[in-house]
């Protein structure tokens, strides 16, 4: 064997070390660095989570960005070790300058997103025992959106954790069951806890999908399996709207400058209707 294949495993195994290190580089707390007349400014924090395979650099631009153009500042991370451990870094402050958390997960190449359910309920659980935080909003890209809805619906409800506002879903699938398969056992458990939203007071959804030239579909999830959530909120007391993103991949969904001002006026743009004391 050549020296050169010999170091071959190394080098493997050092440049996937470097990629997961390098992919837990979260972006450091922000300041606001301006004051928008089109923004509602707040207490309440917006938690951002990864999909499948996510890390740092999944909204690390997104999140310098909010703060330069006056949106909201990063002030902590809250990091999922592989035993499903929230820790947090960085400083809690009553802040009403829309707040950002930012989310990762040590163990992100899950065989689907059922551990993804647990640790946000158990993060948001984590956030009102410890900073006494009652209401949320969250922005989540693909899996990490299926997994977010699962938490509201299954959990939300629960004594002990904070109620949600608004949740921006980017391209994130419910019913993934493929033509003649079995029913999706995920979606038929949403589909059967539905109840739960009877008395549910407030909050919304806004659920973003994007599509390629002529096709229904972003790249990765088919439009029918983004829009499935509309027969589990329907007649619930949430708010739902969709948002078509045409000509936008399943990962330019969170990457793109035009994402990004869909995704801040979702969140704190002033709307009167829906903005009412």
């Amino acid at each position: 064997m050549t020296l050169k294949w010999r170091w071959l495993p190394t080098a493997i195994v050092g440049g996937w070390l470097s990629y997961r290190w390098l992919g837990r580089l979260a972006v450091p707390p922000q300041p606001l660095v301006t004051r928008r007349t089109d923004v509602v400014y707040e207490q309440t924090p917006t938690l951002f989570i990864p999909g499948w395979g996510g890390n740092a650099w999944t909204y690390n631009r997104l999140l310098r960005w909010l703060a330069r153009q006056g949106y909201g500042h990063k002030i902590l991370t809250v990091r999922v070790d592989w035993d499903g451990n929230p820790h947090f870094i960085g400083c809690w402050e009553k802040t009403a300058d829309n707040p950002l958390i930012q989310v990762l997960f040590d163990r992100n190449l899950t065989r689907d997103y059922q551990p993804q359910v647990t640790w946000i309920t158990t993060i948001l659980r984590a956030l009102n025992h410890r900073y006494g935080i009652t209401s949320y909003n969250l922005v989540a890209h693909s899996w990490g959106g299926s997994a977010a809805i699962h938490s509201v619906i299954l959990h939300g409800q629960h004594p002990g954790l904070p109620h949600l506002r608004r949740l921006v879903l980017l391209g994130a699938p419910f019913d993934e069951q493929r033509s003649g398969d079995r029913p999706d056992a995920a979606y038929e458990r949403l589909r059967a806890a539905r109840h739960r939203l009877e008395s549910w007071q407030g909050g919304q959804v806004i659920n973003v999908y994007g599509t390629l030239s002529g096709r229904l579909t972003d790249g990765s999830v088919p439009v029918h399996q983004v829009q499935a959530l509309r027969a589990i909120l329907a007649g619930s007391p949430l708010q739902y709207r969709e948002v078509h993103v045409p000509r936008t991949s399943h990962g330019q969904l969170h990457a793109l400058p035009r994402m990004w001002r869909l995704i801040g006026q979702a969140v704190w743009g002033i709307d009167k209707k829906s903005r009412q004391p």
